[in-house]
């Protein structure tokens, strides 16, 4: 003889069994017991709440031979039978397979017959809401004024798809779904009726991962259960769920940005047989975690875990700061949205995690990263920056003035006056120029703490700031290369000339050091240099001259191909 399952075993028989819906099952009980009974009742709410099990708790205090009472004996002929599911009288329909108009004539047909043996006669609908608009229409009349004898209880999961004119004729309640505390101690006190050995985190595993249903927290321990014990390797094996000690070694990747450890976790979870969307929402709650512990002292009414678990919280919450935090719960609530339409849903997860711990490919967050990283680096230098602001006063002040060898290559008409007739200074070497002119000035240290590899990898939000600013500007540099930093001083590569010359402009120069600084908190001094090309030496790759008249100028390339007449507007 097959054994029954645990949820059909643990039904609940009265209404203060029912988990979590005292607000249905008091409202009830007060109107079974002042006689205030309706006509239509609809019972909605997510999967395994107890709607159907209230209606029958609902049809046995009404028919109980002791009754109408609020709280059923259970032992009458007709608790026994409605227990049972053998009564005439209490009359369960499934509308997905009986929902037509034909199917409803014949219901309303039989509702005008007197009960067998019971006082009322109760049709409890389940999903209700695949009735079809016209078996809807036909089952109007009788709804709205049913026999004295018949009560209707339409339980659904989906509300909305009931036509409103039936909803108006019904008392509705709302079943809401049972919180985890709650259904990991009816676990507990289910195993410890059934003698089924248990740990406390296998059980609080199995609670997460009903999400509110009863009945399917009750399927899950029937499943695990078949050895005689339940621990928390087998639940997380079962439902596909990482264990307490991954989902931490995993936020510690992502704390320090370790894309590497964090997309060998997710391939070893792939080949472990792990789903990814249970991955994302465990993430998504791991993180809910964290952030609860950063801005509530008291989380014990907020995180379904042990003592030891919260601490671990306390501790790895430290590591991480509030923005990020909020930007992990944006990414893999995306994450988990896309997995419905994805191919890959490890790909997505994936993803996920590059843009979690590589924030240069997340165009969604270039603006917050620069703001973060531009904390970051005034942080840094914010002290050392700020002790000798008053001594290089003096440098800045003069620093226009030593610009000026710069400023005579500043507009496009000089440089065409210095290919016609070359100036006195021709002879002097003057390939530092560029090298004097400083349009930005930053404190010394400020500026020495930029670093190579930081600038180069964050070059392009430099170019998007440069392109907001001025398009013009941002069509010189935007060939250009960080090739190094001297001395506070950011050293840009072109390949021509004329362009060169116009990064060390110094309003040019100004924006492109307010770009970097808008991005990485340092203003640099910028200076130029001309790329070696193969028809060159060495000595090419020197510092820019403002009068140098290189053979690859694209103004003299368009002069060739236009005549000398050609005027190019700065």
């Amino acid at each position: 003889m097959a054994s029954m399952a645990l949820y059909r075993r643990y039904r609940p028989q009265v209404f203060e069994e029912v988990l979590g819906q005292e607000h249905v099952t008091e409202t009830l009980q007060a109107g079974i017991k002042d006689g205030r009974v309706a006509h239509a009742y609809l019972f909605s709410g997510s999967r395994g709440t107890g709607k159907t099990s209230t209606a029958r708790i609902l049809a046995k205090a009404l028919n109980c031979e002791k009754g109408p009472t609020p709280i059923p004996c259970n032992a009458c002929d007709t608790c026994r039978a409605i227990t049972e599911g053998s009564s005439l009288d209490v009359i369960e329909i499934d509308a997905a397979s009986h929902g037509g108009v034909d199917d409803v004539r014949d219901l309303r047909e039989n509702a005008l017959l007197a009960p067998a043996n019971a006082r009322r006669k109760v049709y409890i609908v389940d999903e209700a809401h695949m009735v079809s608009t016209q078996g809807w229409n036909a089952f109007l009349k009788t709804v709205e004024e049913p026999p004295e004898h018949v009560i209707f209880v339409f339980a659904t999961t989906e509300p909305h798809k009931v036509l409103p004119t039936i909803l108006s004729r019904c008392q509705r309640f709302d079943f809401r779904r049972v919180s985890s505390t709650q259904i990991a101690d009816h676990l507990a006190k289910v195993c410890a009726e059934e003698g089924i050995t248990a740990d406390e985190g296998a059980l609080q595993l199995v609670a997460r991962a009903a999400e509110g249903g009863v009945r399917d927290a009750l399927s899950t321990l029937d499943q695990l259960a078949s050895t005689g014990s339940v621990d928390l390797a087998d639940a997380a094996r079962l439902l596909g769920a990482m264990g307490g000690d991954a989902l931490f070694a995993f936020a510690d990747a992502l704390a320090v940005n370790d894309t590497p450890a964090a997309i060998g976790m997710v391939a070893r979870f792939v080949e472990e047989g792990h789903d990814m969307r249970v991955l994302a929402r465990e993430v998504l709650e791991h993180v809910r975690g964290l952030v609860l512990t950063k801005q509530v002292e008291d989380t014990s009414e907020l995180i379904d875990a042990t003592e030891e678990t919260r601490a671990r919280f306390a501790a790895q919450a430290e590591r991480f700061g509030q923005g990020k935090l909020v930007h992990l719960l944006r990414l893999f609530t995306d994450a988990l949205v896309d997995m419905r339409n994805q191919a890959s849903p490890r790909l997505t997860i994936e993803l996920a995690v590059m843009r979690a711990t590589v924030p240069e490919v997340d165009d969604t967050a270039v603006a917050a990263i620069g703001r973060i990283e531009r904390l970051e680096r005034i942080l840094e230098v914010g002290g050392a920056a700020q002790a000798p602001a008053p001594a290089p006063a003096a440098p800045a002040e003069a620093a226009p003035a030593e610009a000026k060898p710069a400023t005579e290559a500043e507009p496009a008409t000089e440089a065409e006056r210095a290919k016609t007739t070359p100036p006195p200074e021709k002879t002097a070497p003057k390939k530092s120029a560029p090298k004097k002119s400083a349009p930005v000035e930053a404190a010394p240290s400020a500026a020495a703490s930029l670093d190579l590899d930081k600038l180069r990898r964050s070059w392009a939000m430099v170019l998007e700031e440069i392109r907001k600013a001025s398009k013009r500007v941002h069509s010189y540099v935007m060939d250009a290369t960080p090739v190094s930093i001297e001395s506070g001083e950011l050293v840009l590569e072109h390949r021509f000339a004329w362009h060169a010359e116009q990064l060390v402009v110094p309003k040019n120069a100004g924006m492109i050091a307010a770009a970097v600084n808008q991005v990485l908190g340092v203003s640099p001094k910028i200076r130029a240099t001309v790329g070696q090309r193969p028809d060159e030496d060495e000595e090419s790759t020197d510092f820019v001259d403002a009068t140098d008249d290189a053979p690859e100028d694209p103004v003299d390339i368009l002069k060739a191909g236009f005549g000398d007449d050609l005027k190019i507007d700065e």
